[in-house]
Order: C-alpha cells, then structure tokens, then sequence
C-alpha cells in the first residue's frame, strides 16, 4: 500500500504574532496602574474600562493589532467584498498564581485575540477546546490535531494570538509566580458585505 496522506479540512486559524519593540515605560505604568481599577471576573479580575484601546498609552499597541487584524483579513477571511476588521472593546486580564480564566467564546465579534503584556514562557498557556460533540470516544493512546478535544498554546510576553470568535478558549489555573497580564479585544467587519444581486447585502 501506498503512504497514505491526511488533509485537515474545514481548520480553525490560530494566527501569532510577536510585538518586536519593548514596552515604554509610560505602558509599564499604565499596566500596572490598570490592576487597581478591575472588577472580579470568575477566576481572575479585568478592567473597568473595556475600551482600553481607546486610551492615548497605548496607541502604539493599538496601531500595532489593527496591523495584524489588516493581516488577518487579508491572509485568512480573503474578503472580495470592501470590508475592514475594526477593534470594538478591548480590557485588560489579570491572573495570579492559582487562579484561572473560565471556559468561554467572544459573542458579538468576528475575530478575537489576547496579546501578552506580562507571560512565563514555561508555565503560561491558552487552552482552545472544540464544541463539538463527539458520541464515540474511544481511549486515545497519542494525540493530534484531529483526535484532540483541546489544544493548548504556549504564550510569552509580546505575543499575540488571534481567533475566530467563536472558538471556545480558557486559561487553566495559573502556575509560576509572575501576574499574567494580557489584553483581549474583539472586533467587527466595517463597509458592504454579500451581494446585492443576490439579496445577501448587508451594509455596515
């Protein structure tokens, strides 16, 4: 018998990327500033403001992941309709030794992401799991990607993961000593989707 090959049809894209400059120290303070103004979240705490984007600190970040939301509609969605991806609300996540970030998708967007202002390459991850239900479940003896119920990535400081909204994704419970400090966005399609001649246009 021939070796035989294995397509990966209909994948979910997990887009990284790495921020190449250091941080100021105007967004060092910022960040750190930004833990005394949170809420409780159910493993962890978050900004009050959800905007953070927004905020004039951190304008070189935010120019930074509207360039790889470009990339990403660009390299991956391969609109042929004139639309844009724009960042709608944006907060930032603090995690502590032994506390976690609960199971949960991002409603109301296209894509998502984290990008990592403080990451333990050797401890901190983000877990994806797939919400598909699978009636058989044999034992499985080694894992890949088409077996595999969840798959986790490794995250380090500057990197930035992004998703489709829809992935179910979680932080399990935080190990090293470090604050995990990421910041998540969301984002929406901007201009003329679908066609007009076929009753598909939507104008946004």
């Amino acid at each position: 018998m021939k070796e035989s090959f294995i397509h990966s049809l209909f994948a979910t894209p997990i887009y990284e990327s790495y921020f190449s400059k250091k941080f100021s120290n105007k967004e060092v303070t910022f960040f750190n500033q930004q833990k005394n103004h949170c809420i409780k979240n159910k493993g962890n705490i978050y900004t009050i403001d959800n905007y953070i984007l927004n905020r004039l600190e951190l304008k070189n970040i935010k120019k930074y992941i509207q360039d790889c939301c470009d990339d990403y509609l660009k390299k991956i969605i391969c609109p042929k309709d004139n639309i844009k991806i724009y960042i709608t609300q944006s907060w930032l996540n603090y995690t502590e030794k032994n506390q976690f970030h609960h199971q949960h998708e991002h409603p109301n967007s296209i894509i998502s992401g984290v990008f990592y202002i403080n990451a333990d390459k050797q401890n901190d991850t983000i877990r994806f799991s797939s919400n598909k239900y699978t009636q058989i479940s044999p034992t499985i003896e080694k894992y890949n990607i088409w077996n595999s119920e969840t798959w986790f990535f490794p995250v380090e400081t500057g990197k930035l993961i992004m998703f489709p909204s829809s992935t179910t994704h979680q932080v399990d419970i935080k190990k090293g000593n470090n604050t995990r400090i990421s910041l998540s966005f969301n984002t929406f399609y901007k201009g003329t989707i679908g066609e007009k001649k076929e009753l598909s246009e939507l104008i946004i």
